[in-house]
């Protein structure tokens, strides 16, 4: 164990326990790791929630615009046939979430009265949209209509934006994810087709004990609309090790740096989608990346505001500052067995402070 690791876990102490069960986390200053460590009770893989949102869906958007097939003004209506004519709504604006649309809905509610076990992913996604087209058309004439003061967080900006991927890219989501995972090189992330675990499920971290499904879950991911959709979706549902979403955000770190690669996209690209993309006042997006906000920012008070990056529910998360040249990602199941355990909310930042001040 390094010395920089050493001081990292005596000032953390046990100011972790009753936040998490345990977590990983791995840092690299200047493209070399500096600290690589499990605490707790950890496991090889994770559930990585909401992470999947840049690690999937923005970077094969990425790609996209590489290839001149896609761009950011493009209106929603060109590539989602079903969205209304002659709305204002482009593809920037999903993602950075000011479309206006609602943060959250339940789905999988309906959604599993339409599907069962032998259901593929692919089929079940073509039923989704049906209920996707539904509630926002009928909110699209309460409010769609109007651009929002502020952005909102939403994870149907991001059903829109794979919507859009499947249209733009001629072939299924997960055949995109597959392009993605081949390129960036994440043999060990995947989404579990059908919700079933590949090996053994002791190798995958346990989550909530979940009242509707009435089990812990372990093995089979975590958010209610992807469960409903058989583990593949675009916004959340990916699985894998601390290692890939490492390798990931290094890919990441190159790209903000101008370094090229074939595994990635491009420089200008990279720093298209990761410069701030609204106002303060409006919201602390980039195109897919989250930044930090002034106060209380989940990668703690020293991150630039140049940084970017984005949460998981079940307690992942991944930045990367651009100025310190410092790359974080942890990995935790904070939600076993409750996702009521908000204590994520202050281990994250310190964790993120003990590292940046040792430099």
């Amino acid at each position: 164990m390094s010395r920089l690791e050493t001081k990292f876990l005596n000032k953390l102490g046990d100011q972790w326990q009753g936040a998490t069960p345990g977590f990983c986390v791995q840092a690299y200053h200047r493209g070399k790791k500096i600290v690589d460590i499990e605490v707790g009770e950890t496991f090889e893989i994770y559930d990585w929630a909401s992470v999947t949102k840049i690690v999937f869906t923005t970077t094969a958007l990425m790609f996209r615009h590489d290839e001149k097939v896609l761009s950011l003004n493009d209106k929603v209506e060109r590539w989602v046939s079903w969205f209304p004519e002659n709305s204002w709504q482009r593809v920037r604006d999903l993602l950075n979430h000011s479309a206006g649309m609602t943060w959250w809905k339940p789905y999988y509610k309906d959604l599993i009265k339409k599907v069962g076990p032998t259901t593929s992913p692919e089929d079940a996604w073509e039923i989704f949209q049906q209920l996707l087209r539904k509630s926002v058309i009928k909110d699209f004439k309460k409010s769609g209509a109007v651009r929002p003061e502020k952005s909102v967080y939403s994870d149907l900006d991001f059903f829109l934006l794979g919507v859009t991927l499947e249209s733009v890219s001629g072939t299924t989501l997960y055949t995109v994810w597959d392009e993605v995972r081949e390129r960036t090189g994440l043999k060990n992330t995947d989404f579990l087709r059908g919700n079933k675990p590949k090996g053994a499920r002791s190798r995958y971290a346990p989550t909530e004990d979940c009242a509707w499904r009435k089990k812990v879950l372990q093995g089979e991911v975590h958010d209610q609309n992807t469960w409903a959709l058989r583990g593949v979706a675009p916004h959340a549902g990916l699985f894998g090790p601390i290692d890939d979403l490492s390798q990931w955000g290094l890919l990441l770190r190159d790209g903000m740096r101008g370094k090229k690669s074939k595994r990635f996209a491009s420089p200008e690209t990279v720093k298209l989608f990761t410069r701030r993309s609204l106002p303060r006042k409006k919201g602390d997006w980039a195109l897919g990346f989250s930044m930090p906000s002034k106060e209380g920012a989940s990668a703690g008070p020293l991150f630039s505001m140049d940084s970017v990056g984005h949460l998981g529910f079940s307690g992942t998360s991944l930045w990367y500052d651009p100025k310190r040249d410092l790359l974080v990602t942890i990995l935790s199941n904070r939600i076993h067995p409750s996702v009521e355990n908000a204590g994520i909310r202050t281990l994250r930042p310190l964790i993120h402070t003990l590292i940046a001040e040792q430099l």
